[in-house]
């Protein structure tokens, strides 16, 4: 009994419980370590709908930052109409890439997440992606770490901020803070971890064309949005975002340009996406339309599907109306690796294809490297 007990406190020692520090504040914030983690799954039936950061309208330009933050919060939410065992999540979803392996990346997710008893919870990870390199390799991705916190003290209409922060030591530092009060949840060596060592020690945001048409992939490193493990298909719940920022060398400033997405294109690297499908049903309400925020989005179930590529703002020129941004090509469905459609019968040229995708895949990932050279000059 004694020998359990020893394990017992050594285990509990190891639950990053000791990360926890509350600050002083007006809310008694406290937070209780789990053992079951909501995950956010990739290329799966989770359905997903964000927005997204957007550098430039030609969606090719990315930079490199080294914090990321979103502010969220469930107003109008009745969780007595969620299925049996279902949750809802909002918050923000971050690519990162490796130094060496092109066809390495990393997807982190923060995320704060209502169950249908009405617990609130803090959830975040890190999915590793490797894409295809056709013909030789299949994608394939694990999860290197999960982490859930049982949130109490605030009720579901109190904002929190949620925050994952880079230092110069290859720590992820992840903290909330709601109504006053600050509470650092864990810090996270993700460059000792097993097969991370050759990560680059900060987050992408903006956007990139990662191969030409036919094989288009919009990346979007930047988005923030809402998944749940099944479609909550009521209008009793919403869920708002506010205020997507970054840390740039230069310091925080808001995302002064947003898009929407859908699970089905919301890719973070050319073959994985995050939920993976569509959130059928879930509107969002935005600048202009009509909220005064020029940085919030509202989404909520109301039958109505928000349209891929929607303007929710763009603070920095004056696409304040919802229309949709011409540049984001998107007729319903995607284009997959679909190499069997003209050249099936051409084995030469679906070599030929291969090829080039790959060699392209490849530059990209260098003009990705400059650019990580160029931001930390």
């Amino acid at each position: 009994m004694k020998t359990n007990s020893l394990i017992l406190c050594v285990m509990l020692l190891t639950i990053p419980l000791a990360a926890i520090s509350k600050a002083e504040g007006s809310v008694p914030l406290e937070l209780t370590p789990m053992a079951n983690h909501h995950v956010v799954e990739l290329n799966s039936n989770q359905p997903y709908v964000a927005g997204y950061h957007v550098n430039t309208e030609d969606l090719s330009t990315l930079e490199t930052v080294n914090a990321t933050a979103v502010t969220v919060s469930f107003p109008s939410t009745d969780t007595s109409f969620f299925p049996s065992g279902s949750w809802l999540g909002g918050g923000m979803f971050v690519q990162g890439e490796d130094i060496r392996f092109v066809n390495v990346d990393y997807g982190f997710y923060m995320m704060l997440v209502l169950d249908a008893f009405g617990s609130l919870f803090v959830d975040l990870g890190l999915h590793q992606t490797r894409e295809v390199t056709a013909p030789l390799q299949m994608p394939t991705e694990e999860i290197i770490y999960t982490y859930t916190w049982r949130v109490s003290g605030i009720d579901l209409t109190t904002p929190v901020t949620l925050l994952a922060s880079w230092d110069g030591d290859g720590f992820v530092h992840y903290s909330i803070s709601a109504s006053g009060s600050n509470v650092t949840l864990t810090s996270v060596n993700v460059a000792s971890l097993p097969n991370c060592e050759n990560i680059i020690q900060r987050f992408f945001a903006g956007n990139v064309i990662n191969e030409p048409f036919p094989f288009s992939r919009y990346v979007n490193y930047f988005q923030f949005g809402v998944v749940s493990s099944e479609s909550i298909a009521d209008d009793h719940w919403t869920v708002d975002l506010r205020e997507p920022k970054m840390l740039r060398k230069t310091g925080w400033v808001l995302v002064e340009k947003a898009w929407s997405t859908q699970g089905d294109i919301s890719y973070l690297d050319a073959d994985w996406k995050w939920g993976g499908a569509p959130y059928y049903g879930v509107d969002a309400q935005y600048y202009q339309n009509p909220l005064e925020n020029p940085y919030e989005v509202i989404f909520s179930y109301n039958g109505r599907s928000l349209t891929p590529g929607k303007v929710l703002w763009d603070y920095a020129g004056s696409n304040f109306n919802g229309t949709t941004a011409t540049s984001l090509p998107y007729s319903g469905q995607t284009f997959g690796m679909g190499l069997t459609c003209c050249f099936s019968t051409e084995a030469v040229i679906l070599i030929w294809v291969v090829l080039v995708e790959i060699r392209l895949r490849e530059l990209r990932k260098q003009a990705e490297r400059c650019v990580l050279q160029n931001s930390t000059m």
